[in-house]
């Protein structure tokens, strides 16, 4: 006897994702999974392998149409409807580029997403998609992990952490995790106004049975849109915690999230180890004193003997205190490695922090904010915020290492 074909639903509007799901019962289409756009739609669609996915089209267009290449690009035998509202040319053109069997005009009507449904499921699978297969669309089944670090205390890192995944957040529409793995500070909940419930050190010891309900309920959402994994508010609570664990975290949390910033501290311990391990990117900050210069020339000496490739060692310079004597060109001539940014000093970052809030919200407009917004651009793939008039902001370049 035939099994019940498995649907897909992907959604930014869960009541709706609900909706659907009665809507679809009564025709025995049983629905494996439900989540909205991003990172976790594809790794769930490897992982249960439905027959039929149902998307949204809805704001952003974008992040929805990556979302559709993304699945193409994991499951390309697995055929997409989509649904959206008073869709025009425009995205009916590129809804059927990215993939798409069907799109039909909300509100949906039963019969029609029946009988679209129906029509799939019985028509073979195109030998050819709308993809092109040698440009694969991000999100893919795993997210990128960028590895915030510096061999020294005291020069922004989790500053530079939390801006970036704000700016990250609101400019690019991506989901995105900070995890704070500093084993001895650990304020990331502070800087995001934050009072700490789970943390990371109590899901690393159950992420061999952690399942992602679980792991979402957890977690805590600031204003902003970012996710946040406190750090245990005592550092003798690290001590249980096996590195190991934190990479399986990590990896994880990949599959969820578009974006998992990791926190560290400004050290070299096995917690840090473990993620330089699972990053796609390190963000390596120095400031321009001697001290920190030297720890991050052993730093680099280290990825580099470990094998991580050069390009994803993003070397940044962050005037955190104002001290100018050392330029990063300088810092690049020292290190051998090309500045990939630099931050200017700015002393609305102290007025941010005082208050719980990231300065690229409380400034935007400040020297450092469109710095950070810049970077997180950067990092991200998405555009640049525009200056309002010209002069009010340079973008600062990346130094050559001559």
């Amino acid at each position: 006897m035939p099994r019940n074909p498995l649907v897909m639903i992907v959604d930014e509007n869960v009541p709706f994702r609900q909706e659907l799901q009665a809507m679809l019962a009564p025709a025995k289409l049983a629905v494996v999974a439900d989540c909205g756009y991003g990172v976790e739609a594809a790794s769930l669609a490897e992982e249960t392998r439905p027959d039929i996915v149902l998307v949204a089209i809805a704001e952003p267009h974008l992040r929805a149409l990556q979302t559709i290449e993304a699945i193409r690009v994991i499951a390309p035998e697995t055929p997409i409807v989509a649904y959206a509202a008073n869709p025009d040319f425009r995205i009916v053109r590129q809804a059927m580029h990215a993939g798409v069997r069907d799109l039909l005009p909300m509100p949906l009507k039963r019969d029609e997403l029946l009988g679209s449904l129906q029509r799939v499921l019985a028509a073979p699978i195109p030998s050819e998609g709308g993809l092109d297969q040698d440009e694969p669309a991000r999100p893919a089944s795993a997210g990128v992990v960028l590895t915030v670090f510096g061999a020294k205390g005291g020069i922004g890192k989790t500053t530079i952490a939390t801006n970036i995944a704000v700016a990250i957040a609101k400019r690019a529409q991506n989901s995105v995790l900070v995890i704070d793995l500093d084993t001895r500070f650990g304020d990331v909940a502070i800087m995001y106004d934050l009072e700490p419930q789970v943390t990371v050190a109590q899901l690393a010891s159950q992420v061999r049975t952690l399942e992602r309900a679980t792991f979402r309920a957890a977690l805590q959402r600031h204003a902003s849109g970012v996710w946040v994994l406190p750090s245990p508010k005592h550092p003798s609570d690290w001590r249980t915690v096996d590195p190991d664990d934190i990479r399986d975290l990590v990896r994880f949390a990949a599959r969820l999230f578009d974006y998992v910033i990791l926190d560290t501290p400004g050290a070299f311990n096995d917690i840090v180890g473990s993620a330089l391990e699972v990053a796609t990117q390190v963000l390596l900050v120095t400031s321009v004193d001697m001290a920190s210069i030297k720890d991050t020339a052993f730093v680099l000496d280290l990825l580099e003997s470990e094998g991580f490739p050069k390009e994803r060692v993003y070397l940044t310079v962050n005037h955190a205190n104002g001290a100018n004597a050392i330029r990063a060109a300088d810092v690049a001539r020292v290190l051998r490695t090309p500045v990939f940014w630099e931050i200017p000093h700015d002393d609305e970052v102290v007025t941010a922090s005082q208050l719980g809030r990231p300065v690229v919200l409380v400034k935007p407009r400040s020297k450092v904010s469109r710095s950070l917004a810049e970077l997180a651009a950067k990092i991200s793939g998405a555009s640049a915020p525009e200056p309002r008039r010209r002069g009010l902001f340079r973008r600062l370049a990346p130094v050559s290492a001559g």
